[in-house]
């Protein structure tokens, strides 16, 4: 067994919205955020056997021959977490193992997500199995 940290890149507005305020980074721990998407509709379960299509196994796939990704997106909803973009990335990883990633929120949102679910490392570490590195 391998670690690899991987490199986040901050995914910018498409064109057209420059005016907005850019998004806020922040580090979540991945076991706290998890027992608070847990109970939303969007769950991906471990093995991501609900995901959409195959999506979870193409995040494995991606990891097994990169060590960089674009960063997920989420939200509040009356409270409840939400992904905008990202949440078969965040299931693949938790069920990895992995401790920490970055997501990017809303300006509005920073501390909040912080209050909830700050990570005390800003790295994400993924271990990677044998099996996994034979792929690439």
């Amino acid at each position: 067994m391998s670690e690899h940290v991987i490199l986040w890149e901050y995914k910018p507005f498409a064109d057209g919205w420059e005016d907005e305020a850019p998004d806020a980074v922040v580090w979540v721990d991945v076991a706290a955020f998890d027992r608070a998407w847990r109970l939303t509709e969007q769950y991906v379960l471990p093995g991501g056997a609900n995901g959409q299509d195959d999506r979870y196994a193409r995040v494995g796939q991606w990891f097994a021959g990169n060590r960089h990704c674009r960063m997920m997106d989420a939200t509040l909803d009356e409270g409840q977490v939400c992904f905008i973009d990202g949440r078969h990335r965040f299931s693949w990883l938790r069920d990895q193992g992995v401790e920490s990633v970055p997501l990017q929120v809303a300006p509005d949102l920073r501390d909040a997500f912080n209050d909830r679910f700050q990570a005390k490392s800003l790295a994400t570490v993924l271990r990677v199995s044998a099996n996994i590195q034979s792929e690439t």
